[in-house]
């Protein structure tokens, strides 16, 4: 089989897989907080265009920075597994023709975020800023092309001749798209030409292919891209690893002579599995985030509702995670309670959860009697979540006793 032939077959599973599991994420109830999130930030970036200042200082170097944000995603896709370092390790001098499809398809995905925050940012840059039409069009476009040039060195660094870190391209790509909204609007494309050059330049011959490297980097890519798919259905693919986090112990007892087992074995998987520790994690931050955005009390209390119901909506598979545990079947272990036992676990991880919003809209928000009602009516909403649709939920999961 040809190279790339071969590379098209596995973009073509990899294609497959990622449709899969966006169509899981991308469920109603995903749906549903886009569209919320969505029309929050625009009604709030429409109510600020019309307060804020003309042409301040910051405005333009503002701007490039937004727009250097999407180069930090989308890192360069090989596809590769670990058994082509067996039988593949002869095929150095075709590992091009491999990886030329391998580029346009890492493309894709920076691009179209690139496209969509400079369409958003349109208004504020072309008006607020006073970057012209023209010269922003130059601004996107730059970026888009310096972004090719990232994907080409990440490439580069494949072979052992070439070793140029990412943090030294993003460096650059941060300094040409500052400058470049600064006033020096071709200047990005230069950059990219000389970028390009120095990395054509550098050696004609690519030497050995770095199979160990190339290997683990792509390895690490797919662990972030399933880390994001876990945070929404259960991935198959992703490799779990329980870790001790000392800093959390108060939270579990000191002594387990007389806890209850369910009610421990929640609580230490709560804290000490990565999948529900970082939804919790994630999904209070997201809440903080979009409160500070919206910067309206209806709004934070709305969607800070929908945040807490889609988190514990997302929880539930921990109803069933030890049904397939032998140990767990083995020992005399009370099932009867728990659903319970459950229920008592997620309370304690909603309250600080809801007690982290609240804190965090007495920061930012203005004090007044209207926030205090939503602080006692988003309490409110966890605890009818939490007792009412919770146990409701946790019953249908079926759990074997």
């Amino acid at each position: 089989m040809a190279m790339r032939e071969l590379a098209k077959k596995r973009l073509n599973e990899n294609l497959k897989q990622s449709v899969k599991y966006l169509t899981l994420v991308f469920n109603d109830f995903f749906i549903l907080a886009l569209i919320f999130l969505f029309g929050a930030l625009m009604f709030w970036y429409a109510q600020a265009m019309k307060v804020i200042p003309n042409n301040l200082w910051f405005y333009k170097p503002l701007v490039g920075f937004l727009l250097w944000l999407p180069l930090l995603t989308g890192h360069l896709v090989t596809l590769l597994k670990a058994a082509d370092m067996q039988f593949l390790f002869t095929q150095d001098e075709k590992m091009d023709e491999y990886l030329k499809p391998m580029i346009k398809y890492s493309l894709v995905l920076p691009t179209i975020l690139i496209v969509l925050l400079g369409g958003i940012l349109f208004p504020f840059a072309t008006i607020k800023a006073g970057i012209p039409g023209w010269s922003y069009a130059l601004i996107l476009i730059g970026t888009i092309l310096l972004k090719a040039v990232m994907i080409l060195i990440e490439k580069e660094n494949l072979y052992f001749y070439y070793n140029s870190p990412n943090w030294l391209s993003l460096v650059i790509t941060l300094a040409a798209l500052l400058i470049g909204s600064l006033g020096s609007y071709i200047y990005p494309i230069e950059v990219i030409i000389l970028m390009v050059i120095t990395h054509l330049g550098a050696k004609k011959d690519k030497g050995v292919f770095d199979w160990r490297y190339a290997v683990e980097s792509e390895k690490a890519r797919k662990d972030r891209v399933y880390s994001i798919f876990s945070m929404f259905t259960d991935v198959a693919e992703k490799q779990v690893t329980i870790k001790r986090r000392k800093y959390l112990d108060f939270l579990l007892p000191k002594s387990i002579a007389k806890e209850n087992p369910n009610l421990f074995l929640y609580r230490r998987s709560l804290l000490r599995n990565p999948e529900y520790l970082n939804l919790l994690v994630r999904m209070t931050v997201f809440a903080i985030l979009i409160s500070w955005l919206v910067q309206d009390w209806r709004w934070a209390l709305g969607l800070s509702c929908l945040v807490i119901f889609l988190t514990v909506y997302q929880l539930l598979p921990m109803a069933t995670e030890f049904d397939s545990n032998i140990m767990y079947r083995v020992y005399p272990i009370i099932r009867d309670n728990r659903s319970k036992d459950l229920v008592k676990v997620l309370n304690l991880g909603l309250i600080i959860q809801w007690l982290l919003i609240s804190i965090f809209w007495l920061i930012v928000l203005p004090i007044d009697a209207h926030l205090w009602l939503s602080i006692a009516v988003l309490f409110i909403f966890t605890m009818i979540i939490n007792y009412g649709y919770l146990p409701v939920r946790v019953k249908k999961q079926k759990i074997r006793r």
